[in-house]
């Protein structure tokens, strides 16, 4: 490959064609960031639509020799997934080829391009905070990620031209670059993404398992708003909240703990403690949520 700074992309693959891929897919494109994309979705649907709607120049639901070319490498899967396309994408890869990603999770997947087997790939981890409850090729769109966070998450074995690329590439397509610690972006992300997910799924569950499940067809917009993120897919999701199960289940716990204060007023009848608990959460969500 080149010097990885070089734009535009002589060959990128992509592998998923989801929301992220396509939308990435799409951007690349109309940017005209990437000479020619390849696209890889183990699903044959998605690769059916994907080439119909030009997402992508090729796609394939396996690796194949098209890869051999690929300067870059971008892996759009469900988190728990990306140990597995590695091992299946592996004998197709250029030693030079730059790997990136678009997980919501990053500590495993750093460990996991730590292993000798992959340690020789020039790689960096990404997360862009952008998304939706949509899925597949379908739902991608043009512009998702303008204006957004994007976290990169390098190590100490991170290679500067490679870190330096990345960062260009999403920078180029709008996005608003930042660095961050793996496990911190993990433990950060189980509060403000992860945890919200859950909620928001549980929270729909309860009133459908409730005496009156009818009452979900009178839901109103905060409602509507909240749970809006519970139409999103359940098997990334899951793949999600296993891969960041440890904050997680801390930021479970911390949430118990709220709610069995918030019980314990309403049971005693504890106005002015009900009034300050909820007076600490609306001061904190003024002060960081806008």
């Amino acid at each position: 490959m080149e010097e990885p700074g070089l734009f535009p992309i002589r060959k990128l693959a992509i592998v998923g064609l989801g929301l992220i891929g396509g939308s990435l897919a799409i951007d690349l494109r109309r940017l005209g960031l990437a000479s020619k994309i390849l696209g890889y979705d183990s699903n044959p649907q998605h690769c059916r639509k994907a080439l119909d709607l030009q997402l992508v120049d090729s796609c394939s639901t396996m690796p194949d020799d098209l890869l051999l070319e690929a300067d870059w490498l971008v892996l759009a899967v469900p988190v728990q997934s990306i140990e597995h396309v590695l091992d299946q994408f592996r004998p197709f890869l250029k030693p030079d080829v730059l790997i990136t990603d678009t997980g919501s999770v990053k500590a495993p997947l750093l460990k996991i391009m730590l292993r000798p087997e992959n340690s020789g790939f020039a790689f960096v981890g990404g997360h862009p905070i952008a998304g939706g409850e949509r899925f597949g090729p379908e739902a991608a769109v043009s512009s998702l990620f303008e204006g957004k966070r994007f976290v990169l998450t390098p190590d100490q074995q991170t290679r500067r031209e490679t870190l330096g690329a990345v960062r260009r590439l999403w920078t180029e397509i709008g996005s608003e670059v930042i660095e961050m610690d793996g496990d911190l972006h993990d433990r950060i992300f189980a509060s403000v993404s992860h945890l919200p997910h859950l909620l928001a799924y549980a929270t729909i569950q309860a009133i459908a398992d409730s005496d009156s499940p009818e009452a979900l067809e009178h839901s109103g917009a905060g409602l509507k708003g909240f749970s809006r993120i519970a139409s999103s897919s359940p098997e990334m999701w899951a793949d999600i909240f296993l891969q960041n199960q440890q904050p997680l289940l801390q930021r479970v716990d911390a949430f118990s703990s709220c709610i069995s204060e918030i019980r314990e007023a309403i049971v005693t009848n504890d106005r002015e403690r009900l009034i300050e608990l909820l007076a600490q959460a609306k001061a904190a969500k003024d002060r960081w949520v806008h």
